[in-house]
């Protein structure tokens, strides 16, 4: 039930009645994407997020299409079995700079953003050896949440409110589904996909390397199943209780090619949402959200027994929300905890590299003749946050001939991040078969196997227990005013971070023209200031503990202390909070039964976090500093219908958006690049052209040219609804980077002499996609029906070049993305 506020010249002759009354409206769809005109927010809602073309169900997949969302280059074929969201960027900023959120509280990971990497998966090195400075990987949403559980997805990518900060990209806001007090209800559904029902294009060597799955990015055999189940209650009148659950797993064999076995590795994500809502009385409405959600995956060491680990993360999120309608307007008080952490946990907390004896009949690298078997115990990093805020939102008044809608707000954060491995893990090397020249063959031993090896070297790695404070505090005001035809909204954010110790003030405004008053033209320019959120990931390294590495002389004699070393110290430093300036300008035309819009955003990003490093002194010191910026450009055109249009047989709606991106950026991969400066780089070479080193072009999410057109038809004698999406993207291009040693008899350097960096670049083709969607749906009387729908992704099963995966200097394997793939789902409802 929604509260619907009265004119403000109604409430002054009701001073002392309600002022507010209660009327129930049906949702409106306008359009397959509403958004507030030009301002910068789309907003889609269950009907359009359940429209799946796309694979996996996830907030970040729903948002591919979107003019000023970019994705990874590198994403092709080979690891379909993966169920991780994958990372976007807006505007080609840093795709762990947005802000995601679920009912307006913050589930972005602080820690380790980046421990998966720009696609989302696990770096090889992870299963080939042991680094005892590894944190638990993380992924820029700590909480991976299925669309089937969003009530209304929202998206700022420009003209952000100030009620939002923490980002220098975007804002997602998830907010989740709730009880509805007309009757009990609910659904089950269903979704699947494998192997079997995918194309492949693989050639040369690599399909047989391919089909092998000897790495854990090979995955030619996979299986997905998607369940979400809801249940909605009724209390009273007022009040209900909403029960939803959510479920995506997948199996992804690997092969061990020494071990000649196959393992199998699971993935799983679900979530669990409780939530309870009361309206209280006219003017007061309650609710209560729990959300426990979670996700794992398991990996293993390669050819090694025993070698099992388990990355896991997500968690807890509770918050309570009280909306009040008083005489000022509507009064949001908001208290929220969130407790996640990144684990990684070893099966063994010992790692035994043996030698190949009667005893121990496997080997595990043929060029060392090891055997490894075990690990190196858990490791977790956890972030604790308890967060308080309230927003007004006045009602509307006049002044002179203005309408004004103003809202106020403040925030408060009290954050812990830590680190923390809890017990002694060890590693056990140097195994030995013979013994002064003879093969070893005593059985009184110790860290041994008797009569057959014994250990000459041990590593203990210490425990470990770091912890950072990183408290906030921030408020914001903002105004809408309209005057005649025009529409100005200034409005400002207060930010105070521990983190760096700032204050940060951030501008934000934009104004809308309604050109002839008739709401068909309307011109729109802003200006806003985005501050990121925090990043302590180094401060947290800075508690990394010494390993201690012992010898011993014979098969019993005592270990002794040969060294301690800690390969890198990590130490804070005194920063900057990183900032992106945004201009945009657009207009927008309705013409006849269609919405035109022309958008153009620039956003100048400065104070960027990078890594300076000291390799002169031992060990190696590295830090955060505030040497990375960036610049980018986009234009972009959309256009779609306002209504459906209703033929004979079908109603059909369509949608058509084309954008182009131009990024540069001194800031390549992330922030644990250094600035080429401290090289003592200067200048670049790029297409012959000797330039200067700040603003070299962006090495990924860098995809010029992208569109799409969508359309989307029902045909009621059917009970059927048909979207189908054609995709674009234009050419891209790989960069590599490496120094370049300029003198002055190089035509190329201009006559100038020093250290560039040379940059090399690979250009791949366009893509043209054709994606499919089908759902049927039967009613099984009253309020009851069942529906069967199928996700065709590439229909054409087109051959799309992806990335090369580089064996050497020389040698590479071409790849390529997916080819035809169907998903098969059902939900019935009731």
């Amino acid at each position: 039930m929604k509260l619907t506020k009265i004119s403000l010249s109604m409430a002054a002759c009701l001073v002392n009645t309600q002022l507010y009354a209660t009327v129930e409206l049906d949702t409106v769809h306008v359009k397959g994407n509403t958004k507030s005109v030009l301002s910068g927010k789309y907003e889609f809602d269950q009907k359009n997020l359940t429209t799946k073309l796309q694979a996996n169900s996830n907030v970040s997949d729903a948002l591919v299409s979107l003019p000023s969302v970019r994705v990874s280059n590198n994403k092709n074929g080979n690891t379909l079995g993966e169920i991780a969201p994958q990372n976007i960027s807006f505007h080609g900023e840093r795709y762990y700079n947005n802000n995601f959120m679920l009912n307006g509280i913050g589930i972005n990971d602080n820690v380790n953003p980046i421990g998966l990497g720009e696609d989302s998966l696990l770096k090889s090195d992870m299963t080939k050896t042991i680094d005892s400075q590894y944190m638990p990987a993380g992924h820029p949403q700590a909480f991976w949440l299925s669309t089937d559980l969003v009530d209304t997805l929202e998206v700022y990518d420009r003209n952000v409110p100030s009620q939002y900060g923490n980002f220098t990209g975007g804002v997602v806001n998830a907010k989740l589904k709730e009880p509805d007090f007309k009757r009990a209800s609910g659904s089950v559904s269903y979704r699947t996909t494998r192997d079997a029902w995918t194309k492949f294009h693989l050639e040369g060597q690599y399909k047989n390397e391919f089909y092998r799955a000897n790495s854990p990015l090979l995955q030619p055999k996979f299986t997905k199943h998607e369940y979400t189940i809801q249940l909605n209650q009724p209390l009273t009148e007022r009040s209900g209780l909403l029960f939803a659950y959510s479920r995506q797993q997948s199996s992804v064999p690997q092969h061990q090619q020494y071990l000649h076995k196959w393992t199998n590795r699971y993935r799983r994500n679900e979530t669990l949402l409780a939530s309870y809502k009361n309206e209280l009385n006219e003017n007061n409405r309650l609710t209560i959200n729990g959300i426990y959600s979670t996700h794992q995956a398991d990996e293993y060491l390669e050819n090694a027994v025993d070698g099992r680990f388990r990355l896991s993360g997500g968690g807890f999120l509770t918050n309570i929300k009280w909306e009040n309608y008083n005489v000022l307007g509507l009064l949001t008080s908001e208290l929220a905890y969130r407790n996640n952490r990144n684990q990684t946990k070893y099966d063994s907390d010992t790692l035994y590299r043996y030698t190949k004896t009667k005893s121990i009949d496997w080997i595990s690298d043929p060029n060392t003749g090891e055997a490894t078997k075990g690990g190196i115990g858990k490791r977790y990093t956890q972030q604790q946050s308890l967060q308080l805020k309230q927003n007004l939102d006045f009602n509307k008044f006049e002044i002179g001939s203005t309408i004004h809608e103003m809202s106020a707000g403040w925030e408060w954060q009290q954050n812990t991040s830590r680190l923390k491995q809890p017990k002694l893990a060890k590693q056990y090397a140097g195994a030995a078969d013979y013994y002064k020249g003879e093969v070893f063959n005593i059985e009184n031993c110790t860290y041994c196997i008797p009569k057959e090896q014994y250990f000459k070297y041990r590593v203990h790695y210490l425990p470990i227990d770091g912890k950072v404070k990183h408290n906030r505090f921030a408020s914001y005001l903002q105004d809408k005013i309209v005057w005649n035809n025009f529409t100005f909204v200034p409005g400002v954010r207060f930010d105070y971070t521990q983190f760096t110790r700032k204050w940060n003030i951030a501008p934000r405004s934009y104004i809308d023209y309604n050109l002839l008053g008739k709401d068909q033209t309307h011109l729109i320019a802003g200006f806003n200031r985005y501050y990121a959120g925090d990043l302590v990931d180094y401060k947290l390294r800075s508690a990394f503990n010494f390993e201690d590495h012992y010898n011993r002389e014979s098969y019993n004699s005592p270990w002794e202390l040969d060294r301690s070393i800690l390969h890198i110290a990590y130490k804070g430093s005194k920063l900057k909070t990183p900032y992106s300036d945004e201009i945009n300008a657009g207009i927008s035309q309705k013409i006849s039964n269609s919405l035109w819009t022309f958008k153009w955003v620039q956003r100048n990003s400065k104070d960027q976090f990078m890594t300076q490093i000291d390799s002169d002194v031992k060990p190696q010191q590295r830090w955060l500093s505030n040497s990375g910026r960036s610049k980018h450009n986009t234009f972009s055109l959309e256009i779609e219908s306002i209504e459906p249009i209703d033929l004979s047989f079908m109603a059909l709606k369509w949608q058509f958006g084309v954008a182009f991106n131009k990024s540069k950026t001194n800031q390549t991969n992330d922030y644990t690049q250094r600035d080429w400066k401290d090289y003592g780089i200067t200048k670049m070479l790029h297409k012959d052209k000797l330039q200067s080193i700040e603003y070299l072009p962006a090495r990924n999410f860098n995809t010029p040219w992208k569109g799409y057109l969508q359309l989307e038809s029902y045909f009621p004698s059917l009970n059927l609804n048909w979207a189908q999406r054609i995709n674009y993207e234009s050419s891209s291009k790989d960069y590599t980077f490496k120094g370049f040693r300029c003198t002055s008899e190089k035509s190329v350097c201009n006559n100038y002499e020093g250290l560039v960096a040379r940059v090399y670049e690979t250009a791949k083709p366009r893509h043209i996609t054709l994606d499919w969607f089908f759902n049927w749906k039967k009613e099984l009387g009253q309020h009851k029906a069942f529906s069967v729908n199928v996700s065709v992704l590439n229909v054409l099963n087109r051959k799309l070049l992806a990335n090369k995966i580089t064996t050497d200097d020389e040698n590479y394997y071409q790849t390529y993305r997916a080819g035809r793939q169907f998903w098969l789902g059902a939900k019935y409802e009731w």
